[in-house]
């Protein structure tokens, strides 16, 4: 059943929705705007396609853009009982990608959506043109925020996030440094809007990787042991140095897994479109390849905040 958009989100997310029937049943929803070489984007937790609307929108009057909401996100379907792991919204990448019989293309992951990006290589390093990627981890991380932690509680996190969608609320707020509008922010929040669908921010929220013992972590660990076969790939990150969950820490683990990308810095919370739009037409002129990349491995560039005014 498709899920019809209400007028307000209309507005600032308008897009015809696109849909691909998976073999285990399951309907996984997708923008298609633009003409060009294809442009994958992949959400992470617990966001939906909406994070890149304002992205999309610059870059389809010269890129086909392709934005999926993973299985329990977004306007795809919200089954109770799945499995919302990190090696599912894999397998289910890789089924979109086989379906849509894509050749070449970029990649702009975020959260969880870069580990599914970097799952590619493994199947098609040839076809990858180039990987923009966003604060992330594939790997067990050295500390996580309290307020993650309060969460991963079994009980606590699971009422918390099924009878309040209190998760993705508090996410949004720390998300960002500036005061987001009330209509985004509704946005953000609208695909989870009933707690019979909120079975993915529940099962998203314990699969973020953390202690040695973690269920995914064999997943995230290939991933990690395959990232040698995009040693010769175009691949920038695109830092935000304010993030409350993915910290300085986790970006040096990353110069470790990727010692041939670069690094711009933001100084914006996790959200980074939302905080520093410039970032957008970094990541514009990057799949361009209109920038001048120069030989070191990791060139750091701090970009200044834009100036916002609370609400």
């Amino acid at each position: 059943m498709q899920e019809i958009l209400p007028e307000f989100l209309r507005t600032i997310y308008p897009f015809k929705p696109h849909y691909l029937r998976l073999r285990d049943g399951q309907s996984m929803h997708y923008v298609d705007e633009g003409f060009g070489e294809t442009v994958l984007l992949l959400h992470g937790h617990p966001t939906w396609s909406f994070f890149f609307r304002n992205l999309i929108c610059l870059l389809r009057s010269d890129f086909k853009c392709m934005a999926i909401d993973h299985i329990g996100y977004g306007m795809s379907s919200k089954p109770h009982g799945y499995r919302y792991e990190i090696s599912q919204h894999i397998a289910n990448v890789i089924e979109f990608v086989e379906a849509m019989k894509f050749k070449k293309f970029h990649i702009i992951g975020e959260d969880f959506g870069v580990a599914a990006a970097l799952a590619l290589a493994e199947f098609w390093p040839e076809r990858i043109s180039s990987m923009s990627l966003l604060n992330s981890a594939v790997f067990a991380m050295p500390k996580l925020s309290g307020v993650v932690l309060m969460f991963k509680f079994p009980l606590l996190g699971f009422c918390m996030s099924t009878f309040f969608n209190l998760f993705t609320r508090i996410y949004m707020h720390l998300g960002v440094l500036s005061t987001m509008d009330d209509a985004i922010f509704d946005g953000y929040l609208w695909p989870h809007r009933n707690l019979l669908e909120r079975s993915a921010v529940v099962a998203g929220t314990d699969d973020i990787p953390w202690l040695s013992d973690h269920h995914s972590l064999d997943t995230f660990e290939r991933i990690c042991e395959k990232a040698f076969l995009l040693a010769n790939k175009k691949i920038e990150f695109f830092w935000a140095n304010n993030d409350f969950l993915y910290t300085s820490n986790v970006l040096e683990q990353w110069k470790k897994i990727l010692p041939n990308a670069f690094v711009k810095h933001y100084q914006s919370g996790h959200l980074l479109f939302e905080d520093s739009p410039e970032a957008m037409n970094d990541v514009r002129l990057f799949i361009h390849g209109a920038k001048d990349i120069s030989k070191d491995l990791f060139r750091q560039t701090v970009v200044k905040p834009r100036s916002v005014s609370g609400k």
